[in-house]
This record gives structure tokens, C-alpha cells and sequence, in this order.
């Protein structure tokens, strides 16, 4: 077998990042040509990312297919690490890479700065997809500068927008500070692992998960380290200012930056989620941090009535709660929402300039009523947990199983319930009927999701009954996400209470936390 199919799943991208050389004056001059190439790179990583994990998906069923010397190229090399976390990642970041390059093509026509829009995009998806499928903490930390890299030089495409131009001067500050982390951490790890191969880094973590004792520090340095690239480039609390601010660049940079390159932090996570597995208090630490993250952005989310905004702070929000559910070792549940939100988050920015913004309370909807209210609540809390129960009897699956199961099936019963009890305030049989079938489907697809997702990526995960979080931190999450359902309950309804309307002019000025840290990070950047 040629040996450069083993190196196939970082040759298309290494051409992408190589656009970088490329000078703008030769992208302006073959305008149509430049764009067109980009695109059809980005959509040939994209087919080759489908074909090879068809191949790698084959490969697990018994057929004369799972014999052909093909396979060879999914061994683990020095330089690739190609297996379902990977072939899943990099589908998703070719697919949404591909999406915004079509979209871009007609939505900066005639634009001066498309040459170069189509010349960082490149290297952006380029970069991301070398990270992802990196086999050493070499290719790694590359792929992880040059992809920020090249999305700062997309947030500073128009630098006639002020706004635009100092998020992104923000997030280069945020950015350093996670790139130290990011090269300190994988410093210790070579030194403790004595190897630059992430397979061989995770196989000794592995090993060590069945040692009894405590870490050693040098592994809880590292973790935390890790954690605080993760935090950074994922706007986790209080890395999150700059997010909000960067409304102003194109729609098609805030789509690749929402649905793609803030999720960076999540897959970082993921990938090492066997070195986070050795330090119990560095995850509990994640989902502290990604609960704050969460409450913090739905609170300030209910009282915006821009889109735009509204997209901003759900990007943080959704971090925050991907954060939380890889502090508590639910790696696999933390994919499915990483792929469901890169999809979902794509769409809606490249069609928020056709969607009207509608935060009228529901048509017909009774004013609040206090033990009516509970009676409503009471009742959708009930359905929620029924249809959850049985949606996971019928797959024969049980919560307590699964690290952080029980938890993260509460959160999802409480959105479902708050979604069915508006449902009841609006009057309408039909609405509720429609909603609680709609939360029957929500359901169906979380476990399957979650089923398939674990089929393709539980190889590479800890398998450490460990995992499970400390009682004390399962509790916090929780009666945090109760006490967030309660409040959205409350600034919604027509009859605020005094408290109520003050939170709700705060919020809506993000609690003045996202001032005092942005000038601290903007004094760094102009530093």
C-alpha cells in the first residue's frame, strides 16, 4: 500500500492551510477561479471524510470488504490519528466549511475583501480538520494556532467596523493566554508520558485509571492547564466577552466561527478525555465552571431582542452545557450536542437575515397564575419524566448507568417541561398535544443519537466507573438548572414581580461582568 494513503486524511487539508502563501492580489485577479477552487477543496475534503468513515464503518462488520489492505490506512500513526471521533469531526467541520464557502460565493459578490475571506476561511477549515485528525501533540498545537490565527485574520476582514475589530483584538489576548496553556500542558504530558503520540499518551492514561491512588501532580497541572486552552477558545465564563461583539462580522464568518471553531474547546476535551479521567477535581472544576457559563448566558439570552445577540449568547450557553457534560464524564452525550448544535447553529446564521424575531408571549396565553402555574408545571414534569423513562425502557438503557446519566436526564425533563407547561398556558389542546408529542420525538432522537454516537466513539473513551461526579456537584448542577427554569418562568409571564424587572435590566447588560473583563483582555491586546 502507498504509504501516502496513510497520511489521506491531512492531505487535503495541508493544501487548504498552504492558502495562506497564496497573495491576495492572486486570489483578486482569478476572483471566480479562486473562490470556485476553495470551494471545490472544502467539498472534496468533505467526500473523502463520508468515504472514509463508510470504510472505517465496514470495516466493523464481518464482510470480505473488513479483509482489504484498506484498512491499514485507519492503524494509528506518528502523525494521523484517524478512528470514529476523528471521521466524525472532520465530516461535520467539512460539511459546515463547505455550506458557508457556497453560501459566501453569492453573499460577498463584488465585495473587494472576498479573495481574502476565501483565502482564511481555507486555512481556518484547514486547520481545524489538521487538529482533528493530528497524531501527535506536534500537529495538534499547530493546527490549534492556525486556526485562530486565521480566524482573526476573518475578524478583521472590514477593519472600518470598530466593533468587530476590537472583539477580535480581544479574543487574540484570550487566545495567547490559551496557547500558553495549551503548550504547557502538552509540555507535561511528554515529560510524564515520555512520548509526543497521542495514542500512546492515552493507552498510559488508560493503564493508570486502573491504579489505585491518587494522580500525580504533574498530571493534575496538566489537566488544569488543558482545561484552560478548552475554556478560552469555547467562551466558557470568563473567557466569553468578545463572543457578543463580533456581530458585526459577515454572516458567513459568524457561522464558521458559532457552528465550528468555538467547538474546538469541546473537542480538545473529548479527545483527552482518558489524561481528564486521572483528576476527579479538574472535572469537577469543568462542569462548575460550565454551569456558571450556562446560567450566566440563558439569563442574559432572555432579556435580548436582537438575533443576533440572542445567537451569541446561545453559542455561550450551549458551550457552557457542553463544558458540563464533559465535566461530568459524558463524553458521548457531549458529542451529540456538539454535532446537533454545529448543524443548528450553522443554519441559523446563514438564515437569520430572513427570520423575524418574535418574543410576544404565546397567543392567547393566560397571565401567571401561582397555584395554577404549579398545577401545569406538576403535570408537564410528569410527562417529561414518563416519556424520558420510557423512551430509555424501551432501548433497554438506564441513566444511572452512564456518567452523569441521571443528571443530564433531569436537565432534559426540565426543558420539556417548561416547553409542555407554556404549551398549557396557551389554552390550545392541539398546542399541547403537538408539544408532548414533539418532546416524545426530542426524546427518541437523544437516545438514538446518544446510541449511535456511542457505538462510534466509546473505544477511545475512559471506561473508569470514576467518572461518576461527586454527589455535591450533581446536586449544583441540577438545582441550578431548577432555579434557571423557575427564573425563565418568571420573566416570562405578563405580571413580573419587583425583583423580576430589576434582574431583567441587569441581564439585559450582562450583569456588567463582560465591561470590567473586556477592558482588562482589550489593554492585553494592545499591549
Amino acid at each position: 500500500m502507498p504509504d501516502w494513503l496513510t497520511l489521506l486524511p491531512v492531505i487535503l487539508p495541508t493544501f487548504l492551510v498552504l492558502a495562506a502563501l497564496v497573495p491576495d492580489v492572486v486570489g483578486r485577479r482569478h476572483g471566480f477561479r479562486w473562490r470556485q477552487w476553495i470551494t471545490f477543496m472544502v467539498a472534496a475534503q468533505c467526500l473523502v471524510a463520508v468515504a472514509m468513515l463508510l470504510i472505517h464503518l465496514v470495516t466493523w462488520v464481518p464482510s470480505p470488504i473488513a479483509e482489504l489492505r484498506i484498512v491499514e490506512v485507519f492503524q494509528p500513526t506518528t502523525w494521523v490519528l484517524y478512528d470514529g471521533l476523528s471521521g466524525l469531526m472532520l465530516i461535520l467541520v467539512s460539511f459546515i466549511g463547505w455550506a458557508t464557502c457556497q453560501y459566501s460565493i453569492r453573499y460577498l459578490e463584488g465585495d473587494i475583501h472576498q479573495a481574502r475571506y476565501f483565502r482564511f476561511s481555507a486555512v481556518s477549515i484547514g486547520a481545524v480538520s489538521w487538529m482533528i485528525a493530528s497524531g501527535n501533540l506536534i500537529g495538534f498545537a499547530f493546527g490549534w494556532v492556525a486556526m485562530n490565527l486565521g480566524l482573526h485574520s476573518l475578524l478583521l476582514l472590514k477593519p472600518d467596523q470598530s466593533g468587530a475589530t476590537r472583539a477580535a483584538w480581544t479574543k487574540f489576548a484570550i487566545n495567547r493566554i490559551g496557547d500558553l496553556a495549551l503548550f504547557a500542558a502538552f509540555g507535561l504530558l511528554s515529560v510524564k508520558f515520555d512520548s509526543l503520540v497521542l495514542v500512546d499518551i492515552f493507552e498510559s492514561a488508560q493503564a493508570m485509571q486502573l491504579e489505585a491512588g491518587s494522580p500525580p501532580p504533574i498530571l493534575v497541572a496538566a489537566c488544569f492547564l488543558l482545561f484552560i486552552a478548552a475554556a478560552s477558545q469555547s467562551v466558557q465564563f470568563p473567557f466569553h466577552s468578545w463572543l457578543p461583539e463580533t456581530l458585526g462580522s459577515p454572516t458567513p464568518v459568524s457561522a464558521l466561527m458559532h457552528a465550528g471553531i468555538v467547538n474546538a474547546g469541546g473537542y480538545l476535551v473529548i479527545r483527552f478525555a482518558n489524561v481528564f479521567a486521572l483528576s476527579p477535581l479538574s472535572m469537577n472544576t469543568m462542569a462548575v465552571v460550565g454551569l456558571i457559563t450556562t446560567l450566566v448566558a440563558v439569563t442574559v439570552l432572555m432579556t435580548q431582542t436582537s438575533i443576533k445577540k440572542s445567537l451569541a449568547h446561545s453559542t455561550i450557553a450551549q458551550m457552557g452545557f457542553m463544558m458540563l457534560q464533559c465535566g461530568l464524564g459524558a463524553s458521548v452525550p457531549a458529542t451529540v450536542h456538539l454535532v446537533a448544535h454545529s448543524l443548528y447553529k450553522s443554519n441559523a446564521f446563514l438564515r437569520s437575515g430572513s427570520v423575524i424575531s418574535d418574543r410576544k408571549a404565546i397567543a392567547g396565553a393566560r397571565e401567571w397564575n401561582r397555584s395554577l402555574a404549579w398545577y401545569e408545571t406538576g403535570f408537564a414534569f410528569t410527562v417529561s419524566c414518563t416519556l424520558f423513562a420510557a423512551t430509555w425502557i424501551l432501548f433497554g438503557l438506564s441513566p444511572t448507568e452512564k456518567p452523569g446519566g441521571w443528571i443530564l436526564g433531569s436537565i432534559l425533563c426540565l426543558a420539556l417541561t417548561h416547553w409542555i407547561a407554556e404549551a398549557m398556558r396557551s389554552g390550545s389542546r392541539r398546542l399541547v398535544l403537538q408539544s408532548t408529542a414533539t418532546a416524545a420525538l426530542i426524546c427518541f432522537l437523544y437516545v438514538t443519537g446518544f446510541l449511535a454516537t456511542d457505538a462510534l466513539i466509546s473505544n477511545g473513551l475512559p471506561t473508569s466507573t470514576s467518572l461518576l461526579s461527586s454527589r455535591v456537584v450533581g446536586t449544583v448542577v441540577v438545582l441550578g438548572f431548577v432555579g434557571l427554569t423557575f427564573l425563565q418562568t418568571r420573566l416570562g409571564s405578563t405580571t413580573q414581580p419587583a425583583w423580576a424587572q430589576t434582574m431583567q435590566v441587569h441581564a439585559s447588560n450582562g450583569f456588567y461582568i463582560e465591561h470590567g473583563i473586556r477592558r482588562v483582555f482589550r489593554l492585553l491586546a494592545t499591549s
